[in-house]
């Protein structure tokens, strides 16, 4: 299995990247779906084939005990040349009473930013969040 992949919150089953859109990874998906839809969140879930579900994207979270999330939310800044910071609403081992922010970034086509914490000055925070609150339509702080 990639280290992305797409995956029904109802069935479970589970897609790799080309099978569901147009595009072959989670980094062309950012930059050749997300960037010039404006951070569109209607493009972060896909109906299920098997039971008409939602496919959403999905990822091991890697810890001591590792941690299957599907994501709910990707909002990014930029991107400023090839850096792009992204903050991911994320929902924890289907747990959906509890949502997890993880703070990413991607440079370029490059997926090894993905694991990487992304470092945000106090002004990217606020501008991230204000964007995460007009695209999602949900009240963040």
């Amino acid at each position: 299995m990639p280290s992305y992949w797409w995956e029904c919150e109802r069935c479970r089953k589970t897609k790799v990247f080309s099978e569901v859109t147009s595009v072959r990874g989670i980094t062309h998906f950012i930059l050749d779906v997300l960037v010039p839809s404006d951070w569109d969140q209607g493009n972060l879930t896909q109906k299920c084939e098997f039971c008409d579900g939602n496919l959403r994207i999905a990822y091991i979270f890697p810890k001591r005990e590792p941690i299957h999330i599907l994501v709910k939310h990707i909002i990014g800044l930029g991107p400023f040349d090839e850096y792009l910071p992204m903050m991911w609403e994320t929902i924890p081992d289907r747990n959906d009473n509890e949502t997890w922010f993880d703070f990413k970034y991607i440079n370029g086509r490059k997926i090894w930013g993905l694991n990487k914490p992304a470092v945000f000055s106090k002004t990217d925070l606020k501008e991230i969040v204000i964007k995460y609150e007009k695209k999602t339509g949900q009240k963040l702080l």
